[in-house]
């Protein structure tokens, strides 16, 4: 059987180290471009078969069967809980994953992205022309409330600032360079108290939510917690608190940082082409009139969804994909034994020489049809949030909310990018290590009025 390609030398793992420690993309770059598109690193059960390219990601993505979410992500189990979509496969898992479908599909999905626009409008509206703001942040703390507000109602969305201080403990840890989080999940560190910590105090405040509504007997309403509540359990009776629980912190863990991340890597790709943002500008004057964009007018915003789908190509907020594989496969040469991890990237597919022309260039008008040279890529080259009955349950939020909140931007904010070349970090979601620091040129009301220019009163 031929060997794995891996670094074996101290010299080589130390490089290794070196690279994942920098961020999870230039260390996955490096296994790639040194190692070839299918090489391992790692030991133990850690140890991660990396298959690069879009024939890998159709082999793993397309055979839920062989290649499962049990026993890939059981660090998070701690923090997920033990029946969480991301640690969990099989029946169990397909019917919590149908009793959360109204919160992530058509009417769930738009109240969403309309409440993070709202947030937005906020946002924008406490900014002072002169400002420097970082605008990642402030994006991300606008999604954090919004999610708040459309997972887990408005007696939660109340004590907001303790669930994202709580929340804040968790991601401090998940977003650790991969190898020193391999080693932090496993050892009482710090890191490790203070996330358990963190979760535990999210979940008091959502365990005691589901207990007075479950003895109120009020209306449902329209969240996450009421949507999970009316599901059916396994014995067909009432979904288990712990299944309510479970998906609910779930979503709140792994729902804003992939979308604010998102759209901070469009406002930053945006910015840095001045151009891009004036014909954003341009298309949602001459499209939403002053309005906030509804899901007909998302339909009519074409370059703002080329602007959102390239931003997405070059950063897409998931960046690897392991799963543990129940039995043993050939690929590319290589005999891959079961029970292995094993690793696709959305991130190096999607920078892929033989798969995009000019991978590294930020090119919206590759997404045009009527473009000279457009080929539509397929499912497997192209994949920010997954594929398939696995895809991201929470996709069509960002999908929704991504250039919704940035056509708003583009309409109410003149933005002056200060933040050069910003590096990744990020292990659930990219985003950029230092925030985007940005000046405020100018402002606008809500509706169709004339921008607030620098230095003039508000």
């Amino acid at each position: 059987m031929t060997t794995i390609p891996a670094p074996r030398t101290p010299a080589q793992i130390y490089r290794v180290v070196r690279e994942m420690s920098r961020s999870l993309p230039h260390g996955l770059t490096h296994m790639r471009q040194t190692y070839g598109d299918v090489c391992a690193f790692g030991m133990g059960p850690t140890r991660t078969v990396f298959l690069f390219g879009p024939e890998a990601n159709e082999l793993v993505l397309r055979d839920p069967d062989t290649f499962r979410f049990t026993g890939a992500y059981d660090m998070l189990r701690p923090i997920a809980g033990d029946t969480a979509l991301v640690v969990t496969d099989g029946p169990d898992h397909d019917r919590r994953r149908r009793a959360a479908q109204p919160s992530f599909h058509r009417g769930g999905m738009e109240r969403c992205a309309e409440l993070i626009v709202e947030h937005v409008d906020a946002m924008i509206d406490g900014w002072a022309p002169g400002q420097r703001v970082d605008i990642y942040q402030e994006l991300r703390q606008a999604v954090r409330m919004a999610m708040v507000r459309s997972f887990c109602g408005e007696v939660l969305a109340a004590q907001t600032d303790y669930l994202a201080e709580q929340l804040e403990q968790v991601h401090d840890l998940m977003n650790y360079p991969l190898p020193r989080q391999l080693v932090a999940w496993r050892l009482p560190f710090p890191a490790r108290r203070r996330a358990f910590a963190g979760i535990a105090g999210v979940e008091g405040r959502i365990y005691a939510e589901i207990t007075r509504r479950r003895r109120s007997g009020d209306e449902p309403v329209e969240d996450l917690i009421s949507v999970m509540m009316a599901g059916k359990g396994a014995d067909g009776g009432a979904m288990k608190d712990q299944e309510v629980r479970d998906m609910v912190v779930s979503a709140l863990i792994a729902g804003y940082d992939p979308v604010s991340a998102g759209l901070g890597w469009a406002v930053y790709h945006s910015l840095a082409e001045r151009e891009v943002w004036r014909a954003l500008h341009d298309e949602a004057e001459a499209v939403l009139d002053g309005a906030a964009a509804g899901p007909a007018e998302l339909r009519r915003l074409r370059y703002v969804g080329q602007v959102v789908n390239e931003s997405l190509r070059m950063r897409p907020p998931v960046v690897m994909s392991p799963r543990r594989c129940t039995r043993a496969f050939s690929f590319g040469g290589y005999t891959v034994p079961a029970g292995s991890l094993v690793a696709v990237s959305e991130y190096i597919t999607q920078r892929d020489a033989g798969v995009w022309d000019e991978p590294n260039r930020f090119r919206p008008e590759r997404w045009d049809p009527d473009s000279e040279g457009y080929r539509a890529p397929s499912p497997f080259e192209y994949l920010p949030f997954g594929y398939g009955a696995r895809r991201c349950i929470g996709a069509g939020i960002a999908g929704t909310a991504i250039p919704a909140a940035l056509s708003r931007l583009v309409q109410r904010a003149e933005l002056e990018l200060l933040s050069h070349d910003p590096q990744p970090a990020g292990i659930p979601a990219m985003y950029p290590r230092d925030g985007l620091l940005v000046r405020v040129r100018a402002t606008r009301p809500a509706g169709k009025q004339a921008a607030t220019p620098v230095g003039a009163p508000r």
